[in-house]
């Protein structure tokens, strides 16, 4: 996936490659189920606008209210959004890894997952990924986790939306 051509990538795109490459050689290998100690993992740090929404969202609904700002990138969370697109929707490998950079960015927007209880919605309607021939907008789905007095959220899956769907989250 390394190019000289290509604009230069953020850590945040790097750490993302580094994971799928990870999903990729399990999904390549028999050892689907392999130990995940010590495979990387981090945290995207939402803005303090995206931060303040999801609050905004919990206490509207009465869910418990997230007390950091990070959402946990882990194995999982790229290798989910990997087999769903790959496999529902016959994305690349390079289309899903741009629905996550741009679902993951500071220009998204955060949304009510309305048919799911303790979900949030992150969608950026300001740059569009393609898939093969046509545009579309990149989401994450995230939810609530709760460890403790630590309360925090974490990825559901990642996809591609048309503009009546995004239209229909806000």
């Amino acid at each position: 996936m390394q190019n000289s051509q290509l604009p230069r990538r953020s850590a945040l795109q790097d750490a993302f490659i580094a994971l799928v490459e990870i999903a990729l050689a399990r999904r390549r290998s028999a050892d689907h189920g392999a130990n995940d100690e010590g495979v990387p993992a981090f945290s995207y740090l939402l803005t303090p606008k995206q931060f303040d929404r999801v609050r905004k969202i919990c206490k509207e609904k009465g869910w418990d209210v997230p007390n950091q700002r990070g959402v946990l990138i882990d194995l999982e969370a790229v290798a989910h959004p990997l087999d769903a697109r790959m496999t529902k929707d016959q994305c690349t490998v390079e289309e899903v890894v741009e629905i996550l950079f741009a679902a993951y960015s500071p220009q998204s927007q955060v949304g009510l997952n309305k048919p799911k209880h303790a979900q949030a919605i992150v969608f950026n309607t300001r740059q569009k990924v393609r898939i093969g021939k046509a545009s579309f907008y990149a989401v994450a789905v995230v939810r609530i986790r709760v460890e403790g007095a630590k309360k925090y959220l974490a990825p559901v899956t990642a996809y591609h939306a048309t503009e009546a769907k995004i239209r229909n989250i806000r």
